[in-house]
């Protein structure tokens, strides 16, 4: 196993454990459904990761793909949905979902283009990402300042690094680094949101 694979799977493994733990502390799927779910495709996104590690082949990438880009822009309004229901703002968590829809489409575009077509990085649909994500940060940086909680401020700044910081590292700091600040802030990112939503500040 290379250095590159054994820093995956530590990776995916980190991902997995946060994710589950997400999903053991928020308990019924009833009581949180959103952040649940959002659990549940990280927790799926990490197991994807470690199977394409072992067993690497053209399917596996490809969905190993697919639920990268999943994870790029779902995970954080789902959350924000419950936060903000948690925290009697119905109509602000309506808003947080309706990102979704949009976002959902142009992972199905994505899809459906296929490998053999070039995709714009700077399209409408990265800046409909970007605008997304930025919202969706400054959202619960508002929440963590009306509720003084510090997980809250933290989760935006995870989620912050996880899209831009990642980047950043990776196009000035060293190759290969914008996936482990990727995988950290995710993995944090859950941590921080399953104490949040179990009631602790």
């Amino acid at each position: 196993m290379s250095d590159n694979s054994a820093k995956s799977v530590v990776l995916n493994v980190l991902l997995c454990g946060a994710t589950a733990f997400g999903i053991v502390k928020i308990g019924s799927p009833g009581d949180h459904p959103y952040a649940f779910t959002a659990c549940v495709i990280g927790c799926c996104h990490g197991v994807l990761g470690l199977i394409n590690i072992f067993a690497e082949s053209d399917s596996t990438r490809s969905l190993k793909e697919t639920t990268s880009s999943i994870m790029e822009i779902v995970p954080l309004p789902l959350v924000n949905v419950d936060l903000y229901l948690g925290a009697e703002s119905n109509n602000i968590a309506l808003g947080h979902g309706l990102f979704i829809v949009p976002l959902a489409i142009s992972v199905i575009l994505g899809m459906v283009k296929g490998e053999g077509q070039s995709t714009d990085d700077y399209g409408t649909l990265h800046t409909l990402k970007t605008l997304t994500i930025l919202g969706n940060i400054t959202s619960l940086l508002y929440l963590a300042i009306n509720e003084s909680s510090w997980n809250l401020a933290g989760m935006a700044f995870l989620a912050f690094m996880a899209k831009f910081g990642a980047r950043f590292c990776e196009e000035q700091v060293s190759d290969g680094s914008g996936e482990v600040v990727t995988y950290v802030s995710w993995s944090g990112f859950f941590f921080l949101g399953a104490l949040a939503l179990s009631g602790e500040k």
